[in-house]
């Protein structure tokens, strides 16, 4: 078995394609898998990290740029195809699976060209517009959520699978351990709050002033991302100059990053964030209850979908940026923790709709797909 994986540019597309090539190798331990992608995208930097081999073709954005810009991403786009096909044809892959980005694009043309089995990934409710050009041409499309099926064209074959999760998020560790490992309080309700690597201002906000009302037998492990962990400090009464494994104010512990997300959500009773797919995907196979935060500043407002097709299903709460979001969100949660029959209605409901076998699932359709070869 060989496979391709090819995503790039955002970590909503790098991390389905890893997982899905890792969860190929538990399955088929003789399986080779290849990660294709761009030599500018963050995947050149993240992929090799996490023991895949990497290879690289020229590609660039079209759709939504200016014309000059949408002609040179053309120029790109085919010399990628290029890189592709030289790729493809040395390793010889028995199916090729695409997630997304200015990667995909030229792959997934070369693996037509090729007549080599294709699928694609999607990560959030409504399609990205390079997977849903691509949907026309693969023999497979993996879909996140039921709501996502309206989207794509008719001829598309859409299957349902949920968004391929890594295996290390399903750490089984006990809540007691994984607070401990945070420094975090054993007992009473404990928030994880996501402000992202970069940070956002809102959910920031909505951090400190939840840490302010929050009663001293609660906990809150405060992720506020890079940008914004001076200031949060600084509001919560604590220097931020030792901050690179986080800072205790109280009952709170600020963390600039967190790279221990199994621990992390293992640690907590409810989590804050923004509603990418990726996110989304990890809260609902771990049956978490939520409360998100769609940003608007992002492509197609997709995130603002990923946030109304778990409100439709009554997985999470949603509350939407505005006038007052912060203190909407603070009072939305604290209301929450103090309510256990709630917060536990609204982790049912996350287990229900959560896709935890969507990696193994996707697997077994691209094995299916590759016996087709030929």
């Amino acid at each position: 078995m060989r496979l391709v994986v090819t995503g790039g540019g955002t970590g909503g597309h790098i991390y389905p394609a890893v997982a899905v090539a890792k969860e190929m190798v538990h399955l088929l331990p003789r399986a080779s898998v290849l990660y294709v992608g761009t030599e500018v995208g963050m995947e050149s930097r993240l992929v090799p990290k996490e023991g895949l081999p990497f290879k690289a073709v020229r590609s660039s954005g079209v759709m939504g740029k200016s014309p000059s810009q949408a002609v040179k991403g053309l120029v790109r786009a085919s010399l990628g195809v290029l890189d592709a096909l030289a790729i493809l044809r040395e390793f010889r892959p028995d199916v090729v699976l695409g997630t997304g980005g200015y990667a995909s694009g030229p792959v997934m043309a070369a693996s037509f060209l090729l007549g080599i089995p294709r699928a694609i990934q999607e990560q959030n409710a409504v399609p990205g517009k390079t997977n849903l050009w691509l949907s026309r041409i693969s023999h497979r499309t993996f879909a996140a959520w039921d709501y996502s099926v309206r989207f794509f064209p008719a001829r598309s074959r859409v299957v349902v699978t949920g968004n391929p999760v890594r295996r290390d998020i399903f750490e089984d560790a006990p809540k007691r351990d994984c607070r401990k490992f945070f420094g975090m309080s054993e007992e009473g309700p404990a928030v994880l709050l996501l402000g992202g690597s970069r940070g956002a201002r809102t959910l920031v906000e909505a951090g400190i002033e939840i840490a302010r009302k929050m009663p001293p037998e609660w906990s809150m492990l405060f992720v506020t991302g890079a940008e914004y962990f001076p200031e949060a400090c600084r509001s919560l009464g604590v220097s931020p100059s030792d901050g690179i494994d986080g800072i205790r104010a109280g009952n709170i512990i600020l963390k600039p990053y967190v790279y221990e997300m199994a621990r992390a959500y293992g640690a907590a009773d409810l989590v804050i964030g923004r509603a990418g797919g990726m996110t989304l995907a990890e809260i609902t196979a771990l049956g978490l209850p939520a409360v998100i935060v769609p940003s608007p500043n992002v492509a197609g407002n997709h995130q603002e979908f990923n946030a109304r097709a778990l409100e439709e299903e009554g997985a999470a709460l949603v509350v939407r940026e505005g006038p007052g979001a912060a203190s909407r969100i603070a009072e939305t949660a604290l209301g929450l923790l103090g309510d256990p029959k709630r917060l536990a209605r609204l982790s049912g409901e996350s287990r229900r709709v959560g896709k935890r076998e969507a990696t193994a699932v996707i697997c077994r359709h691209l094995i299916d797909l590759a016996g087709r070869k030929g």
